[in-house]
């Protein structure tokens, strides 16, 4: 039994969710465990799953327990994470106040500290929680991942950054935001395992009706125009295969290039 981690987010349900039903055919037998994106993180580091979905922003803590597959991630362009405020206009105005982040392992919160350091009051939260902490005030700023970018106008909030972008102009390469990792001990099962999440990509846009209502039952928006919009944003050609420029972003990020299979 091959157990996997992945989020409940609508890009890895529609990329995994033809093997969780059964319907790509195969030998091999799965556990599918469903979390949000940093305890799958912290759990890498504990090295629990034997595949896990996980941010770019945690690999360096991981690089001796896992590779990272070149299929089944999430990479794009503008597709990134950003941050918005109610109250401040600038990031400059949010010096010493409080941002919300999505975990301090993730790939936005690596970006964040990139473009803009670290002279803010971080405080770590669930994803999926941010929007309504900025609202209600908990908060003075957070960094957005997932659906949140889809409908953060919807809490009339301000856009701060588009993250995303700011890591495309400076570097010209699509934003790595979610990596497949695999575990060292099984890693002769990882040709088999791409194979299979290939296929199961394939599937879910042959029938995408279908499988965008199977996202459904676990998103956090049900609206089909946000779903759609997560879903061609997140899962892409990279999404197939990101071997050509596998290379490239193991250099940007100061990763062994040996890490990606």
């Amino acid at each position: 039994m091959i157990n996997i981690g992945i989020s409940p987010c609508p890009n890895d349900i529609f990329i995994f969710g033809p093997i969780m039903r059964g319907i790509i055919k195969t030998d091999l037998s799965f556990d599918f465990r469903l979390d949000d994106v940093e305890n799958l993180n912290k759990s890498a580091i504990d090295g629990f799953f034997d595949v896990v979905k996980v941010s770019y922003g945690v690999l360096p803590h991981i690089i001796f327990k896992y590779k990272i597959l070149t299929c089944g991630g999430a990479l794009g362009h503008k597709n990134g994470p950003i941050v918005v405020s109610k109250k401040y206009d600038s990031i400059e105005e949010l010096k010493g106040k409080k941002i919300a982040v999505p975990g301090f392992n993730t790939t936005a919160f690596l970006l964040f500290k990139t473009f803009f350091g670290e002279l803010f009051h971080f405080v770590e939260m669930r994803f999926d929680k941010i929007l309504a902490a900025i609202d209600l005030g908990m908060v003075d700023a957070g960094i957005i991942i997932h659906e949140g970018r889809f409908v953060y106008q919807n809490f009339s909030l301000t856009l701060l950054s588009d993250l995303g972008e700011l890591w495309e102009e400076r570097f010209s390469l699509p934003i790595p935001l979610g990596a497949i990792a695999i575990k060292n001990e099984i890693l002769d099962l990882s040709t088999c395992i791409k194979g299979l999440i290939k296929d199961s990509i394939k599937h879910s846009f042959e029938y995408f009706e279908d499988s965008k209502e199977f996202c459904k039952k676990y998103s956090q928006e049900l609206d089909d125009n946000v779903l759609e919009n997560h879903i061609s944003y997140f899962v892409n050609e990279y999404s197939m295969d990101m071997s050509d420029i596998a290379p490239t972003i193991a250099r940007v990020l100061n990763l062994p290039e040996n890490i990606f299979i």
